[in-house]
């Protein structure tokens, strides 16, 4: 079997056959790694018949129907179509908007069907005699701060969701104390407000809490529900008092961690609880009662299938605790359009209504939370986070087998701080798989994202133009770069970007290919410009020279916050035979340098525990920059030290767990703070 012709086919299918490491070296993926890949994608390369058999399906398009009646344009440009129809043919077009028209077919390049432009957004359907093609038209980009400010600059900041502290909130945060900070930060100011995912993880399993690493995409997690905000709050006590659950809420709530273990199941206690009330007979007549069966009747086969999932995630791990993945409960129910699944459904209905109610209450506080961003004065609101993929053993993987890459899991090749490369242990959607499914996966993984917000932040966004692919049971340097149709996913995202009004901002943080960020700019894409990164070989960039259509920010949560980084918290205690608090004292010369020549401070740079002028110098560093929008991580507004997430550990270090003292409502109180956020802007506040 030839190693030339296995290269020829992975080329085709978009996988490179070399990489740069950090040193600039060439290295070649191991024919091992690319016909691993290559089965994961549906063209096995494990025989010269099967090599020569996916050739021919490749360069055929064959199990691509769905690309064929599916294209994407840009308004303002021709639009041209994988078909082959004579030039002055008429074809009947239906907008979006309902309106039909009749234009003239002009022959394109190689005999392509090519249409005048269409001038406005949306998904129009074009008859054709070979069929109709839908042609997603999205905008020249997406849309930006800019066009929401009318051209002003603005702030927001940025919340671990878990972190807020509300009433009742039994030790998780939740939506109702998202709300609680937008309405106070508003008042200040601001215009948005980013919070952590929102994604569903597992009901049935409380140890697998970290917000990047979903279930699913497409629905919500219920712990973060806020019931106040479609029930009312008389019955939601009376259930609390009846089910005797006030004293553990309490005491949860009260703890400086979140106690995933403990808090998940009395949520858990609390949800079912309120479940029973609102569907007792003595809520038939209850507005809420209705809005929720009105819910029930019109869920979709997704809702219903990821219900579903969790019911019978729930009674294989009570028959087997090793059975957390999908692929290990009996065979029957692996396959979620067998009889057997359809029987447990029917036998579970009540369970699977429950996960229905759990997905309208969380909808129900996720809308409620941007109405009162919104109501408050903020122009953006809400801005939720998108994992960059989905975990394997998940719901969506379960009930969605063909579109996502069985066998691969998401990472990054060795670099200068992971020498042996990073397995992220998720999946993520296949090339081939959106292409047939006429990119059905990709919208709805976008619209489940913006229903409720005024804005998305696309994690590790260059996984829109290639990921770092890694075979099950290999190493991470073992993986191989997978291109992904960039072009067609920027036109989607700027079309329901355009859809929703919402702006779009892309974590480009770490390696990228040369001229990724200016393409960026084009799509109408923030990226990201983090003082931490943005030195130069002495110094740091100074603010005047920060990319204005970029997000300003003084941290994130995967680094330390301002304080935690000047006080050195971050610093391993064993020196590795490296002098890590000499290469810290060096830096924070080298920042409190840069502060000075900004003309933000004068004198000697404060001590490792003097941590105020630190943050206040960053918070107005950033300020000064030109970018529309700074982002404030809540943990620089209030000088906290302790760092959300430390990428690399798991048990090691209390990741997505730590909570903020004081209610969320209140945290903005302090005259302190106040005067910080006085640096970002104005506020809305009136005497």
């Amino acid at each position: 079997m030839s190693d030339e012709t296995l290269r020829v086919l992975a080329s085709k299918a978009g996988i490179s056959t070399h990489w740069t490491d950090q040193k600039g070296e060439d290295r070649e993926v191991s024919p091992e790694s690319l016909r691993a890949i290559l089965a994961a994608f549906g063209l096995p390369a494990d025989s010269d018949d099967t090599l020569r058999n996916s050739l021919s399906v490749i360069e055929g398009g064959i199990g691509l129907a769905g690309a064929v009646s599916f294209a994407t344009a840009r308004t303002g440009q021709p639009v041209t179509l994988p078909l082959a129809i004579g030039a002055g043919t008429k074809i009947e077009i239906t907008l979006e908007s309902g309106n039909r028209h009749i234009v003239s077919a002009q022959e394109g390049f190689e005999g392509a069907l090519t249409l005048p432009p269409f001038a406005e957004p949306g998904y129009h359907t074009v008859h054709t005699p070979a069929g109709d093609i839908t042609v997603a038209t999205a905008p020249g980009r997406c849309v930006t701060f800019a066009d929401l400010s009318g051209g002003h600059t603005g702030w927001g900041l940025a919340a671990q969701l878990y972190s807020l502290r509300s009433a009742e909130d039994g030790g998780i945060g939740n939506l109702g104390g998202a709300a609680e900070l937008g309405r106070k930060a508003a008042a200040l100011g601001a215009d948005a407000l980013a919070i952590s995912p929102v994604h569903a993880l597992y009901a049935a399993d409380p140890s697998r809490f970290s917000p990047y690493s979903p279930s699913t995409r497409l629905f919500y997690n219920p712990l973060h529900a806020d019931p106040a905000a479609a029930l009312p709050e008389a019955l939601i006590r009376e259930v609390i008092a009846k089910q005797g659950l006030a004293e553990e809420m309490t005491r949860l709530s009260a703890m400086p961690q979140v106690d995933w273990p403990a808090a998940t199941p009395l949520r858990w206690a609390l949800l079912r609880a309120l479940f029973a009330a609102m569907t007792s007979p003595a809520q038939k007549d209850a507005p809420f009662r209705a809005d929720f069966e009105q819910y029930r009747a019109s869920a979709s086969s997704l809702l219903r299938g990821h219900a579903t999932f969790e019911a019978l995630q729930a009674a294989e791990l009570a028959r087997d605790p090793l059975a957390w993945s999908w692929r290990a409960w009996q065979d029957a129910y692996r396959d979620p359009d067998s009889p057997e699944v359809a029987a447990f459904a029917a036998e579970h209905a009540a369970e699977i209504d429950f996960q229905i109610f759990l997905q309208w209450l969380t909808g129900r506080s996720y809308g409620a939370a941007q109405q009162v961003c919104r109501e408050a004065g903020m122009k953006v609101g809400l801005i939720a986070d998108l994992a960059i993929g989905m975990d394997a053993a998940g719901s969506h993987a379960w009930s969605r087998q063909d579109e996502v890459l069985g066998g691969l899991s998401i990472g990054a090749p060795p670099d200068y701080y992971a020498a042996e490369g990073q397995d992220w242990g998720l999946t993520t959607f296949s090339p081939r798989g959106l292409a047939a499914s006429g990119y059905a996966p990709f919208i709805e993984t976008l619209r489940a994202s913006l229903r409720h917000v005024g804005g998305i932040r696309i994690d590790h966004v260059m996984g829109m133009s290639r990921l770092w692919l890694v075979p099950q049971g290999a190493k991470a340097i073992e993986g191989a770069y997978v291109a992904f149709p960039s072009e067609t996913l920027f036109r989607l995202i700027a079309l329901e970007s355009w859809r929703h009004k919402a702006i779009v901002i892309g974590e480009d943080l770490g390696t990228l290919p040369y001229g990724f960020r200016d393409y960026l700019r084009e799509q109408g894409v923030a990226g990201l410009r983090v003082l931490r990164f943005e030195k130069t070989e002495h110094s740091y960039v100074p603010p005047q020279e920060w990319d204005a259509g970029a997000v300003a920010l003084t941290t994130t949560h995967d680094l330390p916050p301002t304080a935690g980084w000047w006080a050195g918290c971050d610093l391993s205690p064993s020196d590795d035979g490296i002098d890590h608090q000499g290469l810290r004292a060096w830096d924070r010369g080298v920042l409190w340098g840069a502060f000075q020549n900004a003309g933000l401070v004068h004198g000697e740079r404060p001590a490792p525990e003097d941590t105020d002028p630190v943050v206040d110098a960053a918070i107005r560093y950033v300020a000064a920059t030109p970018c529309t929008l700074k982002m404030l991580p809540i943990e620089d507004a209030l000088g906290i030290r302790t760092q959300p997430n430390v990428p690399g550990t798991t048990v090691e270090k209390p990741n997505w767990r730590h909570r903020l003292q004081g209610d969320a409502g209140a945290l903005l109180d302090d005259p302190t703070v106040r005067v910080r956020l006085r640096h970002l802007g104005p506020t809305r506040e009136t005497s």
